[in-house]
């Protein structure tokens, strides 16, 4: 077995071993290696050999139905790289912002393209009306424009999103919690297929790996940093996941925005948050948000 082999096979066992984002994993990967982390974590007792789960994601890359992306790849999005540079604060959602060890990918389209102009679209599971209306508008008119839309696949603001761009013929990109053979919710199977037949399903679980709530903040900081800009369509104000995205677009230094509601909505409490923060750019609809996107 080559080298390049028994990295990669490294890597699928730590991210069975670890919590994703972990700041110190990243690290001593990126000094020693991912293969002499995965020997260190299995002889310290830190972890445990999931032998198992280890061949279930071997005999998934021998299918033609996912894929591994690792860094330094061709094809690995090179803006998750960027995760590491940033410094957690009190305020911040997740204990890690480190790059994840390697991308799970399953879809048609192929990685960099889709993502070379891509936005995130995100906000509450418990849309309005007014919400979904605006968060589908604005994932039309980012597709027609050709832009990829990518979002969380949860209900409520996300999945207009991608239902919107799939209906504009362009295609979405959903990140999930869980390993691609656990999609969740559970309710978007139809969507997920739909999503899979021109886009690209995105996880940095391995397979097997089921849904945790710890899961759902880590994701969230992909999201920001597979793209060039972040738009909070709505967030009631102690919403955790989508503040998230927003916080780690600011850090980035990537285009964060946020869309304006009623003053007498609690969905759109969050968003108003969000506002006061100068590097938020208020957006009303898909020119506002292209023309933010356009000269970041």
């Amino acid at each position: 077995m080559a080298s390049d082999d028994h990295d990669r096979l490294a890597r699928i066992a730590i991210t069975y071993l670890t919590s994703p984002g972990d700041p110190h994993i990243h690290a001593q990967v990126t000094a020693d290696g991912p293969v002499a982390v995965y020997r260190h974590l299995v002889q310290t007792g830190a972890g445990w050999q999931r032998t198992a789960h280890v061949r279930r994601a071997v005999a998934a890359l021998r299918t033609a139905r996912w894929r591994l992306l690792v860094p330094g790849e061709a094809d690995w999005p090179t803006g998750l790289d960027r995760l590491a540079d940033i410094e957690p604060t009190p305020d911040t959602a997740i204990s890690g912002y480190a790059p994840p060890l390697a991308l799970w990918v399953s879809g048609a389209a192929d990685p960099t393209t889709v993502l070379t102009n891509a936005v995130t679209i995100t906000g509450s599971r418990a849309a309005t009306a007014y919400g979904l209306h605006v968060a589908g508008d604005i994932a039309a008119g980012c597709a027609r424009a050709g832009w990829t839309v990518v979002a969380a696949g949860n209900f409520g603001i996300d999945a207009a999103a991608h239902r919107a761009a799939l209906a504009a013929d362009h295609p979405t990109v959903v990140v999930l919690p869980a390993g691609l053979d656990r999609p969740h919710p559970a309710g978007h199977q139809h969507l997920f297929g739909y999503i899979r037949s021109t886009g690209l399903l995105i996880s940095e679980a391995p397979p097997g790996t089921d849904v945790v709530r710890r899961r759902f903040p880590a994701r969230q900081r992909l999201l920001p940093a597979l793209t060039a800009g972040t738009v909070l369509v709505e967030a009631a104000a102690r919403t955790t996941d989508p503040f998230t995205a927003v916080t780690v677009a600011t850090a980035l230094g990537r285009t964060a925005m946020a869309v304006p509601g009623p003053v007498t909505s609690a969905q759109s409490a969050g968003c108003h948050q969000m506002l006061r923060d100068p590097r938020v750019h208020l957006v009303t609809d898909a020119d506002d948000v292209l023309t933010h996107l356009n000269q970041r």
